[in-house]
């Protein structure tokens, strides 16, 4: 063996002294060691003594306190909570771990949580109480709960005037109220008395929500200077840094963040989003799932989790994150804003729109929420209301770019089109950014001006070559223009950018289904769904070119059970079932579905509609005005629950409620058509003239130039049989508007009213100012019809149908006029109009009749036993089956159905006709 050398053994002694040292160290010793590390800021020292002294007595409370509270001071909310909660556990005095439990909660964006843990608690000191306050202002304003928020910060800052926190909070509140003016006067009158590293912070703050970064950047920088471990300054810093896309700036300033003891979590956040600025989506995508193991419900980790899945395409991932962040932060505007963005990449405008709404008032505007929703209704085909939010959009910032578009929008939208255009393309061409150029391509499809919008769409897409936006406009382009060929190329451009944007993948089906390739339309839509089975529009779609392709409405049904099964907190498929279930009239499977469907939604509101119309339909009355009130709950500023109540009481005979419940539809929307023709018409049924003129009247002063309160007052006077009067005012409406329901009142007055020669002046004047007019003509038919002019009536409905060739009314018409004419024709109309409206029992009436007649009687009862099992209460069609049942020599069928109708007695005004069938049974 060796012999070891004398240097040697000497350092094995030290050694050992050093550990003999420590291990003899008491827990009180170490605290008091952290205590004086603490007091010369050195935090990182602090918090080893602090373990040491927790390994030696976990029950150290204070130790638990200060290393709770050095956590919180140096970022790292999740520790802190977790230390100071162990504290408070081992009787740690409230006054002191309270406050800041409170404040490491709202850190980590545990808003409700606060709330709940502690709006009720009772401290002693007045800095403890004014702490809490604080923080509970704090999670009240996260929340959108401004008033409950106001009144605690008054609270906190009235108990602890000197309270810089809480001056700090309540600057911050003024500010989140939109007065970032006042706040930065009131937070300059604060700092001139208290100049802190905190204040320092928060000026940073409210200049970057200025757009004044640079001045913003310097406030991080004093805030530093006063205090190196103000974490959230250094956090300020690195987001300017990562906006301004400076990279290596943002890395410098990463390393400054781990010197500065920053959270591993806030470590984290930021490698994440320094890796998704530099593209790098794995590195982000780790980052993020480990943020998620450990603050699986912080909203900004969820908001962060969304961004980078909306990056790589998963889109049911990241819609799935960022709905959890605005669960429980509704106010988390990011979060917000780039779920819209994905219902839009989804193909889904309607809800990216309801989910912008919060953001689309007066207060709530922004600039990013504004073109964001010009960008919804630009997909949905409304050019006119993106042009509006496009020039919202640029009406916000006056010193934008932004306002020079609309103030080229305004140009534009009143005539001045070439001016418009033109600063218009000065702007798109000067500026980098988009604005410029959709207000452009609006403009041009707005106008239908095809060349230009496309020259525009050009300009565009050399802008943002990364995005499908630019070819999917070419492709609605080139649809509008009929080239299906070059759209389909377009479309094709768009998916090979973005493999998951939905609407450009929807046009591919809709092209190909056009064309009759059903499984190639599925395809698309299947492949989809291979990456995102649950990808709700595919899979409506899917069911929805299965209709096309004929399947039976059983099928279609067991689709969408299927689909509610497999995602039973979407509303579409749930939604989409009860409505079949209703076209189908099976109300008890329609009422069953609902009422699963507000038991998944309680608070879908359009759930709660078609249960109380499934319970109406089904006579359950009491039910339906339960389900309407709590529809009206959800949607307070509709007035179509009041319209169905008004209609439940209309049935019901109740009609001072009716009157009431449209009256208050009317409250809601003074305007609201469809209550102000239901109040006019139960007032004048009732024979309340006054009252119904009163509706008139005020329909008129609303609308002036609108026809309808005109033509309400003309149908006073016809009620009356005051046709002068009745005439005069149709006539009036018709110079406002050229309504055809106010064409042919002024005919039928005309008639009515002793002028025939007139009416066929008029009728002629009409027709021939409005040849497409084919409403006029279905009235002329019907007209015709019942004075027995038939071959007038067939001429009549030809016309109507070579105007509207899949009208199914007229086809309907035709068919019977054609059958009891004995002209041949009546089968082919008849199955045309059963075609394009399946389940109608008044055209599968008519249907049966014309097998009936050419000896089919097979299938004449199917098709009427189907008619009378959709439509039970019309008399004259059981009758209809019964006669067939007779000439089938289906007695005891026949007799079934004529006892039916024998039991309504004087209620069916065909009782001689059905005792006669009994006689011959």
């Amino acid at each position: 063996m060796k012999t070891r050398s004398k240097t040697h053994l000497a350092v094995l002694a030290a050694s050992a002294l050093l550990l003999v040292g420590c291990f003899g160290q008491s827990a009180d010793q170490f605290l008091a060691e952290a205590k004086t590390k603490i007091d010369a800021k050195e935090s990182e020292a602090a918090v080893i003594q602090l373990k040491n002294a927790l390994q030696k007595d976990p029950n150290l409370a204070e130790a638990r306190f200060l290393l709770g509270k050095v956590m919180l001071e140096s970022g790292d909310m999740r520790g802190a909570a977790i230390e100071l909660g162990k504290a408070k556990d081992l009787g740690y005095s409230d006054d002191l771990v309270v406050p800041l439990m409170a404040q490491a909660m709202v850190g980590q964006g545990q808003l409700q949580e606060v709330l709940t843990s502690f709006d009720d608690i009772q401290l002693q000191s007045p800095e403890a109480i004014s702490n809490l306050k604080a923080s509970l202002a704090v999670a009240y304003g996260g929340l959108g709960r401004s008033v409950q928020a106001e009144e605690a910060i008054q609270s906190a800052v009235s108990v602890d005037p000197s309270n810089t926190r809480a001056q700090l909070v309540r600057i911050r509140l003024l500010a989140g109220g939109g007065s970032i003016d006042d706040a930065l006067l009131a937070l300059d009158a604060l700092m001139a008395k208290s100049p802190s590293s905190e204040a320092w912070q928060l000026k940073g703050d409210l200049l970057a929500r200025t757009n004044k970064r640079q001045e913003a950047m310097q406030a991080y920088r004093e805030a530093v200077i006063l205090n190196k471990g103000n974490v959230p300054a250094q956090i300020g810093l690195m987001q300017l840094l990562l906006a301004k896309r400076d990279l290596e700036g943002a890395t410098a300033q990463l390393a400054a963040l781990k010197t500065a003891r920053a959270g591993q979590g806030q470590v984290l956040m930021f490698t994440a989003l320094l890796a998704l600025e530099r593209n790098d989506l794995k590195l982000a995508r780790d980052s993020a799932q480990t943020l998620l193991k450990n603050a699986p419900e912080d909203p900004r980790v969820l908001n962060l989790a969304g961004a980078i899945e909306y990056r790589r395409g998963a889109l049911l991932e990241a819609e799935n994150y960022l709905s959890r962040a605005l669960q429980s932060t509704p106010t988390l505007t990011k979060a917000r804003l780039l779920l819209a963005q994905t219902k839009l990449r989804q193909g889904d405008a309607a809800k990216a729109l309801n989910v912008l709404q919060p953001l689309l008032d007066e207060q709530g505007g922004s600039v990013e929420a504004y073109t964001i929703a010009a960008e919804a209704y630009l997909q949905s085909g409304e050019p006119q209301r993106a042009e509006e939010y496009f020039t919202k959009a640029s009406e916000l910032n006056p010193k934008d770019v932004r306002s020079r578009v609309a103030l080229a929008l305004a140009q534009v939208s009143k005539g001045h089109l070439s001016e418009g255009v033109s600063a218009l393309r000065a702007l798109a061409a000067s500026d980098s950014g988009v604005t410029a150029d959709m207000g452009l391509i609006t403009t041009f499809l707005q106008r239908r001006d095809w060349d230009q919008a496309l020259k525009a769409i050009d300009g565009l897409e050399i802008k943002t070559p990364d995005r499908p936006t630019a070819a999917n406009l070419r492709g609605r382009v080139e649809l509008a223009r009929g080239n299906k060929d070059r759209a389909g190329q377009a479309f094709e451009a768009a998916v090979k950018i973005d493999p998951v944007f939905f609407p450009a993948i929807a046009s591919l089906a809709a092209l190909d289904a056009d064309a009759g390739r059903t499984d190639a339309a599925k395809a698309r839509f299947q492949h989809l769904l291979e990456t995102q089975p649950n990808n709700v529009q595919a899979n409506m779609a899917v069911i929805a070119l299965s209709a096309k392709a004929g399947a039976s409405k059983d099928e279609l049904a067991a689709s969408l059970d299927k689909l509610v099964k497999q995602m039973p907190t979407e509303a579409q498929p749930r939604l989409a079932l009860i409505e079949m279930q209703q076209q189908r009239r099976d109300f008890k499977a329609a009422v069953a579905s609902a009422q699963d469907a507000v038991a998944a939604l309680p608070d879908n509101a359009d759930a709660w509609r078609l249960l109380a119309q499934s319970q109406a339909v089904a006579g359950d009355a009491n039910q339906a005005i339960n389900s309407v009130n709590k529809w009206a709950t959800l949607a307070p500023r509709s007035p179509e629950p009041q319209l169905m109540l008004a209609e439940i009481y209309a049935k019901q005979g109740d009609k001072p409620s009716q009157t009431q419940a449209l009256k208050r539809s009317l409250a809601i929307k003074a305007d609201f058509r469809p209550a102000q023709l239901a109040l006019f018409a139960s007032e004048l049924g009732a024979g309340h003239y006054s009252e119904a003129r009163r509706v008139a009247e005020t329909a008129q002063t609303r609308q002036p130039a609108d026809a309808m309160g005109t033509a309400l007052l003309a149908d006073v006077s016809a009620a009356q049989k005051d046709w002068t009067s009745a005439v005069t005012g149709y006539r009036a409406a018709l110079k406002l508007q050229p309504v055809p329901e106010v064409a042919i009142k002024l005919h039928r007055a005309l008639n009515v009213g002793g002028k025939p020669a007139d009416a066929k002046a008029f009728e002629s004047e009409w027709t021939a100012a409005h040849p497409q007019d084919a409403v006029f003509l279905d009235y002329l038919g019907s007209l015709a019809l019942m004075q027995q002019n038939l071959p007038l009536a067939e001429q009549r409905y030809q016309a109507v149908l070579k105007i509207q060739p899949d009208n199914p009314i007229a086809a309907n018409n035709i068919a019977w006029l054609l059958n009891k004419a004995k002209k041949p024709g009546a089968l082919a109309f008849s199955e045309k109009a059963n075609k394009v409206a399946p389940d109608q029992p008044a055209f599968m009436d008519t249907l049966a009749q014309i097998y009936a007649d050419n000896g089919q009687m097979d299938k004449a009862l199917e098709i009427q036993k189907r008619a009378v099992g959709l439509a039970p209460d019309l008399a004259a069609h059981r009758l209809h089956l019964a006669r067939y049942y007779v000439a089938a020599g289906q007695k005891a069928e026949a007799r079934t159905e004529l006892s039916r109708l024998s039991a309504l007695g004087d209620k069916f005004g065909q009782q001689a006709e059905v005792s006669k069938l009994l006689a011959t049974l």
